[in-house]
């Protein structure tokens, strides 16, 4: 069973994984206004609990949900920085594929249908 929601957005709480190579993400970034709420989207599926900074981190994990191949990132990076992967190296094993891959794309599609723009 998944299961989506929101909290506001607490730098000491929060990580931001998707938009840098850190191994532990960067702190999220308050809201500058204390009267505009700044969110973090979290989903719990397949033992996995995602955390996003913005509806658009959302839009970019189902982009790559919604494809079944995807390339090699052998290459990519250098030898020596084992800890620079990219968002997508470091989810759990077998999550992008078959009925996991179906059950994420349904969660991210609830997180959208709610809070999205």
């Amino acid at each position: 069973m998944s299961r989506v929601w929101r909290e506001i957005a607490d730098p000491k709480k929060h990580s931001d994984f998707m938009s840098t190579y850190n191994e532990g993400g960067i702190p999220v970034k308050k809201s500058r206004d204390n009267l505009i709420e700044k969110w973090v989207y979290l989903a719990e599926v397949c033992g996995f609990t995602f955390q996003f900074a913005s509806i658009e981190q959302v839009k970019e994990c189902k982009a790559y949900f919604e494809k079944k191949v995807h390339p090699s990132t052998r290459d990519i990076h250098p030898p020596h920085e084992h800890y620079w992967h990219p968002w997508y190296c470091k989810l759990p094993k077998g999550i992008n594929g078959g009925t996991k891959r179906q059950k994420v794309l349904k969660t991210l599609d609830q997180i959208l249908e709610k809070w999205g723009q």
